[in-house]
């Protein structure tokens, strides 16, 4: 029996626009995703919780994990954005989004960080209650290009403090280096998330890492704290991954940071990013799908009490509008 295939859905402008998010999931694909029928609905966190995923090593999971964290946080009816500030583009791409929809990307909102930017900056996504502030190739030049300019730790965080309480979680993917945009990323969060591959040569790089994290806490951002750490790419089948996860948890500034929920390797995981979905819409009972929904629950409730889950079931008429309207942004200044 031949499935029918959904049409591509073109990004929108979300920024301070009126119209509400689009109404459900949308299928993106011949595949029909279960996980998209019921969610127990979850209490959204009082504060804007702004996390920074970080780690200077590339092929850890990080941008993967952004992307299905975001989308898992998003189908527990989180309203949420991701902001992706790495040059290579594959959160925004990640996210089904086209670089050739994109007009304005964060290299502008980090050159010229105003609330009208920002407003041309941010498109909806096809799934519901998540946005996305798109990158682009031009990100590559920004260290050059502001590095002389006052105040060039600040220009992400000046941008992202009109959005507080617009939105529940804003996720910021960050580049694989620790230049002046991971500085920028840290400096603008509340918390830092750390994607740390089971593998020898990705703790290496963890002290440089909580080192760069250490210096901007005591430069910039007094309040940062490193409040997780994603082990991605587990096997518990060997003893390196085993070993790795000790590790880590015996760093004193990690100590009860590590994740209970861990990533576990899934090729599903890799051909869903192939086909630029969150592994939700792709394949919506494998074990990357089990273990992103399991770890974005228990993002949303680190901070809260544990009966903050609601026995709510989410349906389209239930959703909230994503963005507020001018006027209601307006009175919120």
């Amino acid at each position: 029996m031949k499935q029918k295939v959904s049409k591509k859905v073109q990004p929108k402008r979300a920024g301070a626009i009126s119209k509400p998010a689009p109404k459900a999931p949308r299928k993106v694909g011949a595949q029909k995703s279960q996980t998209t029928s019921k969610f127990v609905a979850m209490a959204t966190p009082t504060n804007t919780r702004i996390i920074a995923l970080c780690n200077q090593k590339g092929g850890c999971g990080k941008t993967t994990s952004v992307i299905n964290i975001a989308a898992g946080l998003a189908a527990f009816g989180q309203r949420v954005l991701v902001v992706d500030l790495d040059s290579q583009c594959n959160a925004t791409t990640g996210l089904g989004i086209s670089l050739d929809d994109v007009d304005l990307s964060t290299f502008d909102l980090m050159m010229t960080p105003k609330p009208e930017t920002l407003e041309q900056v941010i498109l909806e996504s096809q799934y519901t209650n998540l946005h996305v502030a798109p990158a682009s190739i031009e990100l590559s030049e920004f260290e050059s290009r502001a590095s002389s300019e006052i105040g060039r730790e600040n220009r992400l965080k000046k941008a992202l403090n009109c959005l507080k309480g617009m939105y529940d979680f804003i996720i910021i993917d960050t580049p694989p280096s620790l230049g002046l945009l991971s500085v920028n990323a840290l400096n603008a969060a509340t918390e830092v998330h750390i994607a740390l591959q089971a593998q020898p040569f990705a703790f290496d790089g963890l002290r440089q890492l909580l080192e760069t994290i250490s210096l901007v806490k005591e430069e910039l951002n007094p309040s940062i704290e490193v409040t997780g750490v994603i082990m991605t790419m587990y096997d518990n089948r060997t003893r390196i991954s085993r070993e790795i996860m000790d590790m880590a948890q015996e760093l004193p500034i990690l100590k009860g940071k590590l994740f209970s929920s861990l990533v576990r390797q899934n090729i599903k995981v890799t051909e869903a990013a192939k086909m630029r979905r969150p592994v939700m819409y792709y394949d919506g009972n494998c074990t990357g799908t089990l273990d992103y929904l399991e770890l974005s629950k228990e993002i949303c409730l680190q901070h809260e009490p544990a009966d903050s889950l609601k026995p709510v079931t989410q349906t389209p008429d239930k959703k909230k509008k994503l963005v507020p309207t001018k006027t209601e942004q307006l009175s919120r200044r």
